[in-house]
């Protein structure tokens, strides 16, 4: 009978303890920019030279737009795109903005090197 009770009493602690994580990892709605960055590879040459999106940028866009469910994740996400389209001063500005809409996806922001990140609300 004790055996049974320390089971159950240790059943739900780790019931708990697994919906304290994900709460957790829910409530911090990190973006990684890293992940971020990594997702869009593809693009590059879309945004640097006049080609097409390859179907793995857009895979990419649609990876993002995943990611960023919330507002504060959007937030988030606008931030890291803008610092990594400023470390490439060879991006152009136009492909950039239109990446989305190449690629059939609708994103909530635009994206640009212009665009103020803290106006998403």
């Amino acid at each position: 009978m004790k055996v049974e009770k320390m089971r159950n009493v240790v059943a739900i602690l780790l019931l708990l303890i697994t919906i304290i994580i994900l709460m957790i990892q829910h409530v911090e709605g990190i973006i990684n920019c890293d992940e971020v960055e990594h997702s869009l590879s593809a693009c590059i040459s879309y945004l640097i030279e006049d080609v097409q999106p390859y179907p793995s940028c857009c895979n990419g866009v649609r990876n993002i737009k995943r990611m960023a469910p919330s507002v504060s994740d959007q937030k988030s996400l606008c931030i890291c795109l803008m610092n990594a389209a400023k470390r490439y001063s060879n991006l152009k500005e136009d492909a950039l903005q239109t990446l989305p809409h190449k690629c059939g996806i609708k994103l909530d922001f635009p994206i640009s090197t212009t665009f103020n990140c803290q106006l998403l609300h």
